[in-house]
């Protein structure tokens, strides 16, 4: 086999979409993207954009979970807000903050009855400005 089929078989296996073909993903885990949050820092003229996703453990945890998308999105607004750019420059901070994020979403959604399926949130943007 060629490298360059190689290397398009190692895509296709390692990208959601393999992943969702290739049997492990049938009890159905989701990923669930969240609108961008875009929120000032601290200091003048300093902007955090966040793209995130939610990893569920079902479609039908996906579907209760995407009721709540707007206190979900609020919690992350007031956590993200005001924070220090210098701080989160640091990959160790930014994994602080993203652990406080799967926190506090998990905590918004036991508030409105929806705790079960989060299994975790990843930051797939990060932007200081």
């Amino acid at each position: 086999m060629g490298r360059s089929k190689i290397l398009a078989l190692f895509l296709f296996l390692f990208s959601p979409l393999g992943y969702g073909m290739s049997g492990e993903g049938d009890g159905g885990v989701e990923y669930l993207p969240l609108e961008s949050v875009l929120v000032n820092l601290e200091g003048k003229r300093h902007y955090l954009r966040a793209d995130i996703q939610l990893l569920i453990d079902s479609k039908e945890h996906a579907e209760k979970i995407k009721m709540h998308m707007p206190p979900i999105r609020h919690a992350l607004i007031m956590l993200f807000s005001n924070r220090n750019p210098e701080q989160l420059s640091a990959v160790d901070e930014r994994e602080k903050l993203r652990q406080a994020a799967l926190q506090d979403v998990t905590k918004t959604l036991e508030k409105y009855g929806a705790g079960e399926g989060l299994k975790d949130l990843f930051f797939t943007d990060f932007l200081i400005q």
